[in-house]
């Protein structure tokens, strides 16, 4: 994979954890019944994987006037990361509000995932661009970016509520 089409998957890896996380962290037990919780967090991705779609094609027109040949198939692809973020803790929280798991469980699983998944990033950079780091360096370099990740996710949910 090209190194520019990697790092915009990563980027939206990234994206779509912090806004599912953000999306997960007011939610309370009221909100998983009939569904209501799950349809938000996959709402909210859907509705952001369409506007980082939108944006990156008209960030691509500025980079020239010749359209990228398959340009926004390769933008709708390179964003499914987004999509990816909420489909794990929608089924948790479909979960929980059919009575399978406690609410307070559905929610905390989904954001225990996220920050897992969040991890999991300074690896998948590791692989795909491969330093001469130690190997325990990129286990913590991701540990705490799922706790910048977080952090970034409480602020937008302290402004945005």
């Amino acid at each position: 994979m090209p190194r520019e089409q990697a790092a915009t998957r990563i980027s939206a890896y990234v994206y779509g954890n912090i806004i599912t996380f953000a999306t997960l962290v007011p939610l309370t037990g009221d909100d998983l019944t009939h569904g209501h919780a799950a349809l938000l967090v996959l709402g909210v991705a859907a509705s952001t994987y369409a506007a980082h779609v939108f944006a990156d094609r008209v960030g691509h027109h500025v980079r020239g006037p010749e359209p990228v040949p398959g340009g926004l198939a390769h933008g709708l692809r390179d964003a499914l990361p987004i999509l990816s973020s909420a489909i794990v803790p929608a089924l948790l929280l479909l979960a929980g509000g059919a009575g399978w798991i406690t609410a307070r469980a559905a929610v905390t699983a989904s954001e225990i995932y996220l920050l897992v998944r969040m991890s999991l990033v300074g690896l998948l950079v590791e692989r795909l661009h491969p330093t001469e780091r130690a190997p325990g360096w990129t286990l913590v370099s991701g540990v705490l970016l799922a706790a910048a990740a977080a952090v970034v996710s409480l602020i937008k949910v302290a402004l945005g509520h």
